[in-house]
Protein backbone atom coordinates (compact mmCIF):
# COMPACT_ATOMS: atom_id res chain seq x y z
CA UNK A 1 0.00 0.00 0.00
CA UNK A 2 2.76 2.58 0.70
CA UNK A 3 4.83 2.01 -2.47
CA UNK A 4 1.63 3.21 -4.31
CA UNK A 5 0.82 6.00 -1.96
CA UNK A 6 3.84 8.59 -2.45
CA UNK A 7 1.82 10.86 1.04
CA UNK A 8 2.03 7.79 2.79
CA UNK A 9 5.77 7.97 2.22
CA UNK A 10 6.49 11.24 2.78
CA UNK A 11 4.54 11.20 6.00
CA UNK A 12 6.44 7.91 6.80
CA UNK A 13 10.01 9.71 6.36
CA UNK A 14 9.16 12.31 8.14
CA UNK A 15 7.85 10.67 10.98
CA UNK A 16 11.23 8.35 10.97
CA UNK A 17 13.11 11.41 10.83
CA UNK A 18 10.79 12.78 14.08
CA UNK A 19 11.38 9.72 16.46
CA UNK A 20 15.01 10.37 17.04
CA UNK A 21 14.09 13.86 18.60
CA UNK A 22 11.23 13.68 20.54
CA UNK A 23 10.08 11.04 23.56
CA UNK A 24 6.95 8.82 22.26
CA UNK A 25 4.43 10.44 23.88
CA UNK A 26 5.52 13.55 21.91
CA UNK A 27 5.49 11.54 18.35
CA UNK A 28 2.19 10.21 19.55
CA UNK A 29 0.14 13.28 19.42
CA UNK A 30 2.62 14.82 16.42
CA UNK A 31 0.74 16.63 13.93
CA UNK A 32 3.08 14.29 11.59
CA UNK A 33 1.49 10.80 12.81
CA UNK A 34 -2.10 12.65 12.54
CA UNK A 35 -1.46 13.41 8.94
CA UNK A 36 -0.42 9.96 8.57
CA UNK A 37 -3.36 8.48 10.46
CA UNK A 38 -5.66 10.42 7.92
CA UNK A 39 -3.72 9.39 4.84
CA UNK A 40 -3.83 5.47 5.38
CA UNK A 41 -7.36 5.98 6.73
CA UNK A 42 -7.95 7.83 3.35
CA UNK A 43 -5.96 5.13 1.43
CA UNK A 44 -8.02 1.86 2.89
CA UNK A 45 -11.27 3.98 2.22
CA UNK A 46 -9.76 4.00 -1.68
CA UNK A 47 -9.03 0.65 -1.67
CA UNK A 48 -12.34 -0.71 -0.26
CA UNK A 49 -14.24 1.37 -3.13
CA UNK A 50 -12.41 -0.15 -5.28
CA UNK A 51 -12.72 -3.79 -4.38
CA UNK A 52 -16.77 -3.18 -3.66
CA UNK A 53 -16.74 -1.86 -7.53
CA UNK A 54 -14.97 -4.61 -9.01
CA UNK A 55 -16.03 -7.49 -6.15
Amino acid sequence: MTQDDLEIQILLWRFTLLRGETTLADATCSEILMKLKSAIENKKHELAQRQANYG
